[in-house]
């Protein structure tokens, strides 16, 4: 079992109260296949928005509409995984959730917090970093999720796993 913090290898920082091991990290592909339904979900949820607040009718929506899509995207991700146990519609499909360093739910801070990427991901350089920082840390965490101390685990191996007391 991993007990490092952050950071891959000997670099990272010893955490004795992790229970969060690098296999339950393993989840690299669903947490893109993830990101991707969830982007058609924010899609939709996002032109809906625009349709019925704004009058498609001058070049005010684009602009606006690339505004007004991130702080869809931004609510999607944080209003779910912070009343859904970790977790958005990608995440659920895909068998996985977002949770603390130490395997418990995270807080609702802690959903603002990783959720923050949301509102500047509509450009590839910030999947670039997202990636690259993944591939750099010992629990396959993205920056925001280092800033904001949560990892992204299977839901399967949580699920008949006993706490620890505490």
């Amino acid at each position: 079992m991993s007990t490092h913090r952050m950071g891959s290898g000997d670099g990272g920082v010893h955490d004795p109260h992790s229970t969060v091991s690098r296999s339950e990290t393993d989840v690299v592909f669903e947490r893109i296949a993830a990101q991707v339904v969830d982007f058609g979900f924010v899609f939709v949820l996002a032109f809906v928005f625009i349709l019925v607040f704004f009058r498609p009718t001058s070049g005010l929506v684009s602009g606006t509409g690339i505004f007004l899509g991130a702080f869809v995207n931004f609510g999607y991700n944080f209003g779910l995984e912070a009343t859904w146990n970790g977790r958005t519609v990608g995440k659920w499909l895909l068998g996985i959730r977002a949770v603390d360093e130490s395997g418990r739910s995270m807080s609702a801070a802690q959903a603002l917090l990783r959720s923050i990427p949301a509102l500047f991901s509509f450009g590839w350089l910030s999947y670039l970093v997202a990636l690259a920082t993944m591939a750099s840390t010992d629990r396959r965490q993205r920056l925001f999720d280092t800033v904001a101390g949560t990892t992204v685990v299977s839901d399967a191996s949580r699920r008949n796993r006993p706490r620890a007391a505490g």
